[in-house]
């Protein structure tokens, strides 16, 4: 299957990945999974549109969830959040909680990507996984990122060396560096304009990234698989595919120079002692 691979479908598109050698078989639809944003939930809408001093979005995902955060962690975080002017919309697994704070709701499941396409939403409190970057950059929400684990760091550090985010160290935050981190987001003017820029770049297109994933099935089908995509390198041997036929040429050539400097040099001595055991007889 390796060496048969019509089209490769990436799920990556520039600004959100690094410029590199490409073949014309692999194909960027990074944000295929993001659709046009569908009307909220009366509650959530309301609570959104009533934000004059903007909101901000918490969600962790899937793979981690909030209500395993430690107690001491989650007072941490009512506590920042009830001291802003903003409105708190957060993905809380666990709507039990006591003493929320008025300008905080929570809910067991949000729908992400309508939420952050809110005019509202300024900040988007993420653990930088890869479909919540990419949404928080097509919808042009500066991030303030808690990664945990794999490609997060990575995304991460993506949005820093952006400056549209902020990353933090989860087990190192206190509240005056929450507040401050949410602040400088919030009322520095640069993250915004950054995410802005970084937005209009990943969304410049020819076409729709699901449009351009079905156009290419559909060519590699009209031209039975499209064998003259097909990089030549999938055609190399092993030894050939790392240059080890160009490597062992290039030492025999090396190899072949030395004996015959060591042949020259050999020669140039035996020469010499000759001449001088010619002048001494």
């Amino acid at each position: 299957m390796e060496t048969q691979i019509s089209v490769m479908l990436l799920n990556s598109h520039a600004p959100l990945t690094t410029a590199r050698p490409t073949v014309d078989a692999m194909v960027p639809v990074g944000g295929m999974h993001i659709y046009p944003p569908k009307p909220l939930p009366a509650d959530m809408q309301s609570f959104l549109d009533a934000a004059t001093e903007g909101a901000i979005f918490f969600s962790l995902g899937s793979n981690v969830q909030s209500k395993e955060m430690p107690r001491d962690m989650l007072q941490l975080f009512l506590k920042v959040f009830g001291s802003m002017k903003q409105r708190v919309l957060w993905k809380f697994e666990d709507e039990s909680i006591a003493q929320l704070p008025p300008n905080v709701m929570i809910r067991k499941w949000l729908p992400q990507a309508d939420i952050l396409a809110h005019p509202n939403v300024k900040v988007f409190i993420t653990h930088g996984g890869l479909f919540g970057t990419q949404e928080g950059v097509h919808y042009a929400v500066p991030m303030l990122g808690m990664p945990f684990y794999c490609d997060q760091h990575l995304n991460m550090n993506k949005a820093v060396l952006g400056g549209y985010g902020i990353s933090l160290h989860f087990q190192s935050i206190t509240e005056d560096l929450l507040r401050d981190s949410l602040l400088q987001l919030i009322h520095n003017a640069s993250y915004a304009e950054n995410v802005q820029r970084i937005s209009r770049i990943f969304r410049d297109r020819p076409m729709s990234p699901r449009r351009s994933a079905v156009y290419w099935i559909e060519y590699v089908i009209r031209h039975k698989g499209a064998p003259h995509m097909r990089s030549a390198g999938l055609d190399l041997r092993w030894y050939q595919f790392y240059l080890l036929d160009v490597i062992a040429f290039l030492a025999v050539l090396a190899l072949a120079a030395l004996f015959l400097l060591l042949l020259a040099i050999r020669l140039l001595q035996g020469s010499g002692r000759k001449q001088r055991k010619a002048k001494t007889n």
